[in-house]
């Protein structure tokens, strides 16, 4: 078995991924005293309605009254330290979920082993900011309601996917986004590095559909939905799957998590002065936002440090902290300009803020606004000033903290903030129309279609990228008789004298130019120039999410004549790799199309656009 190189020295991985000049600082932290702590995260996905809560509340073994009156998790329930591991039976001891009970199981007892479970609720709406917490450093259970056919539609009373990207999505789909998502954000780094376990626990057992006649035929079944060109299936195991009915104790399970959360790699050595901070941020976490500048640090005495710099050490030895706490999620930072002076202490505050804004309209209850805004939010993303009062005002007076809460908002890809509304891409539901579509291939002077295959995209790397380009100098989104030209799926910028549209595939980003004006050339400089632009976006934003979230550049070998934007490229991608067509001047027949719709590219006219590493 591999065990990840931080297990064994102790350090935490958080600060292993950190550059030279910061492990070093550690270095100096740890000499004046380290310590052990034990804390395990677990992480309960799946599709709507297939049993996530009703499982958690069995194992913290609530009566069953309790459990009969579970009501679905709307959005995402973080419950800290609920449990602890029990090393000699295996088994989990549970500890009060109530934060107002008077007890407080928040601690750094290096004899006591935690668990934390994050319970991400099932409604496609609040995907969007599952990526504040979905890590590598956690275990997760994707439950699979084994009473629904992998084939079938989500029943819309569940979930309400009507016109978003979900749509028409079945229970199988459900299932193969959560096994993506976990493979895009948490498999190993490194090698050496352990990839996350993962449990499947089939629900409603008893009531399993006839297909499914064992546990090997249920997992046999999964695998066949995942996609052939992904090494997804290594999730997937009979000895990992637990099948689980109402009436029968689930001992079993509970074993498995506890040696998970058990095992030595979830403990690790903080600096004592680390540790303390996270005790003071946590009893300040009423406090919701705090100004960096207010958190006071114990006096330090620098040897050979003049004292000029001593507030500039003090001040790197903070943020060190921060990262450290940002890292491992307890907090929200970012040391950057218009950031470093505040952090989010209260991180489940902060989730709950955004999904009160892409509020469901199914959960709609006594909000005031007009039904004009309402019905533009919902269908562009368009979130008017007036109404995002409406919304924070229900539950949340945080009149006060709007700029901050909307700033890291924004630098988390969530939502644009422009001068009387925002932007939230995750609500947009609105296809491109006819004529805007028309308008768009009535353009003469075009770039090729530039694109960034994936081999693996998270579904809501799109909506950040766009939103980044909202905020790059000199592009402005374009407009059609007030309208900006935001889509679910592209997005239409101006850049000077070029018009650039942006979409997206299930593993496709896509980039193409159009000079504004007819009978004007385009100038390929400007084309190279936005290029630039685009895969600074995509390397920043690739940052946040895995290293190595990997993509091949290549061309569309022709343009689709009825669809000017997410063009179909499984058949017409043309990988800039040498081998698949010459680089000459002189039209050739696309490799891609000898046989079948044979046709002739000329690879100077497709790549004189671009730049490609030669």
């Amino acid at each position: 078995m591999k065990v990840s190189y931080y297990a064994i020295v102790g350090v935490p991985g958080e600060v292993l991924r950190w550059k030279i000049e910061a492990r070093k600082r550690y270095v100096d932290y740890a000499k004046k005293g380290t310590q052990r702590v034990h804390h395990a995260r677990g992480m309960i996905v799946g599709c709507a309605g297939a049993g996530k809560t009703t499982l958690l509340k069995r194992l913290l073994r609530c009566d069953e009254k309790e459990i009969l009156q579970v009501k679905p998790t709307e959005r995402l329930d973080v419950h800290e330290e609920i449990f602890q591991i029990c090393d000699e039976t295996k088994t989990l001891k549970a500890l009060s979920m109530n934060e107002d009970d008077g007890k407080d199981h928040f601690n750094w007892n290096q004899n006591t082993k935690k668990l934390s479970f994050f319970d991400f609720g099932g409604q496609c709406v609040y995907y969007a900011c599952h990526q504040i917490y979905l890590t590598r450093r956690a275990f997760y259970i994707v439950v699979v309601d084994a009473s629904k056919c992998l084939d079938h539609k989500v029943d819309k009373a569940v979930c309400d996917q009507d016109d978003s990207v979900f749509s028409g999505w079945t229970y199988g789909d459900y299932f193969v986004f959560w096994i993506k998502s976990i493979h895009t954000y948490c498999r190993a780094e490194n090698e050496g590095d352990e990839k996350p376990a993962v449990l499947i626990v089939a629900t409603h057992w008893e009531h399993r559909i006839e297909q499914y006649k064992d546990k090997s035929v249920f997992i046999e079944n999964l695998q066949r939905q995942l996609p052939k060109r992904f090494n997804l299936p290594e999730y997937l195991s009979v000895d990992n799957c637990y099948c689980v009915q109402f009436s029968v104790p689930i001992e079993n399970l509970e074993n498995r998590i506890a040696n998970i959360a058990s095992q030595s790699k979830w403990e690790e050595e903080i600096p004592k002065e680390w540790a303390m901070f996270g005790i003071h941020l946590h009893f300040r976490k009423k406090e919701k936002i705090l100004n960096t500048a207010n958190i006071k640090l114990n006096a330090v005495k620098y040897d050979d440090v003049p004292s000029t710099h001593v507030d500039e050490k003090t001040s790197t030895r903070k943020h060190d902290m921060l990262r450290f706490y940002h890292d491992a999620g307890k907090v929200l930072h970012f040391n950057e300009d218009g950031l470093r002076e505040s952090v989010i202490v209260d991180v489940q505050w902060f989730v709950d803020a955004f999904e009160n804004i892409i509020i469901d309209k199914l959960h709609l209850k006594g909000i005031t606004g007009t039904l004009e805004d309402w019905d533009e939010y919902y269908q562009t993303g368009n979130l008017r000033e007036r109404l995002l009062e409406a919304i924070w005002k229900k539950k949340y007076d945080i009149h006060s903290r709007k700029d901050q809460v909307l700033h890291f908002m924004q630098r988390l890809g969530l939502v644009a903030v422009g001068k009387e509304s925002y932007y939230v891409p995750c609500m947009n539901r609105k296809e491109m129309g006819i004529k805007i579509q028309n308008a768009v291939l009535q353009f003469e002077s075009r770039s090729s279609v530039l694109v960034y295959r994936f081999n693996v995209l998270p579904f809501f790397f799109f909506f950040r990228l766009v939103v980044e380009c909202m905020q790059e100098e000199d592009w402005d989104v374009i407009k059609s008789d007030g309208i900006s030209l935001l889509y679910r799926n592209a997005a239409l910028f101006a850049f000077e004298e070029n018009y650039i549209i942006l979409s997206v595939t299930a593993d496709s980003i896509q980039l193409q130019v159009f000079h504004s004006k007819p009978g004007q050339n385009l100038d390929e400089e400007k084309t190279c120039q936005i290029q630039t632009t685009i895969e600074k976006l995509l390397t920043a934003i690739i940052g946040a999410f895995h290293r190595k979230l990997l993509f091949k550049i290549g061309i569309r070998c022709q343009e689709d004549k009825k669809k000017p934007f997410a063009m179909e490229i499984q058949g017409y991608f043309l990988e800039d790799n040498g081998t698949q067509w010459e680089h000459t001047t002189s039209d050739q027949v696309c490799p891609l199309h000898r046989m079948k719709d044979t046709h002739f590219i000329n690879a100077y006219e497709l790549k004189k656009y671009w730049k490609f590493e030669v």
